[in-house]
């Protein structure tokens, strides 16, 4: 069986839902990379995160489910100040933070200094610190 990559995870919880789910729909599937990530998450981005690894017969039925789970979070989250669900988790530019970050990494060598993330929307461009969740009633009035 010729395996390949259907998607890279940055967390372990991420990916065995979405493993668990491709279960479900008798595809088989496992996790590359996963326990060295779990156990030294600093190596996640030299590894390039966790693998989620399918059967190349199976890439069609698998993106079929990824692309519907995807639709599903994303409207389940959305702007609090616009309502959009066109919204993602970021690495910010604008946050202060992160430029002292960037000037101290390069006075001082190479030295990681966390970086801090935030949600952004692209519709209003305005950056926040959490998202909207919507409960179930709220995603089914808006259908």
């Amino acid at each position: 069986m010729d395996f390949i990559i259907l998607e890279t995870f940055d967390n372990y919880i991420d990916a065995h839902l979405m493993m668990g789910r491709l279960e479900e729909a008798g595809i088989k599937c496992w996790l590359k990379d996963e326990d060295t990530i779990t156990l030294a998450p600093m190596l996640g981005n030299a590894l390039g995160g966790i693998k989620l690894m399918i059967n190349k017969n199976d890439i069609d039925d698998a993106n079929k489910i990824l692309n519907e789970l995807k639709e599903i979070k994303r409207k389940s989250f959305a702007c609090p100040y616009c309502s959009s669900h066109n919204i993602e988790y970021i690495t910010s530019s604008r946050k202060t933070g992160n430029i002292i970050s960037s000037i101290l990494t390069w006075l001082m060598g190479s030295y990681a200094i966390g970086i801090k993330q935030t949600w952004r929307c692209f519709n209003c461009n305005k950056e926040f610190d959490e998202p909207v969740e919507l409960n179930k009633e709220d995603l089914n009035m808006s259908e």
